[in-house]
């Protein structure tokens, strides 16, 4: 049996053992309402599979780097993003270490709507700009975890 028929039929026995417990514990349920779910348990679970796959190819190409000291002096402001579809908000952190790689301050601040990655991590980096020009520090370096701005 190919994947896509496994994947159809699986999908189909959960949905005939859920529409047989319903039916029998509460009487209730349509033969539409198990073809309907079936769909859409389907439509998910390849969706799933697709995101899986990509981010497993992505994945393979990324190069880790170490994090290291700002020069002497100096600041650095590391900023991350988070991405939550089910709150449909975007989260930034925003944290500041000085010279000897001692922690100095922190931050963070949810957006809503959820955007797309490379919005979020410049929304981040505008959030993390205007907070550092708020505490009025200078001599500040900006890092992010994204390719999409560095």
């Amino acid at each position: 049996m190919a994947g896509d028929q496994f994947s159809l039929f699986s999908v189909l026995l959960w949905s005939i053992w859920q529409h047989r417990n319903n039916k029998l514990w509460r009487n209730v349920e349509s033969v539409t309402v198990v073809c309907d779910r079936d769909i859409n348990l389907l439509t998910g679970w390849n969706r799933a599979q697709e995101i899986k796959q990509k981010q497993s190819s992505v994945q393979s190409t990324i190069t880790c780097t170490r994090w290291s000291k700002p020069s002497i002096g100096r600041y650095k402001c590391h900023i991350g993003a988070s991405f939550s579809t089910i709150l449909d908000k975007v989260g930034i952190g925003v944290c500041i270490r000085d010279d000897q790689g001692s922690f100095v301050l922190a931050n963070t601040e949810w957006f809503s709507p959820i955007t797309n990655v490379d919005i979020g991590e410049a929304l981040g980096l505008l959030h993390g700009m205007k907070w550092i020009q708020d505490l009025q520090l200078e001599h500040v370096d900006f890092e992010l975890d994204s390719n999409c701005c560095n």
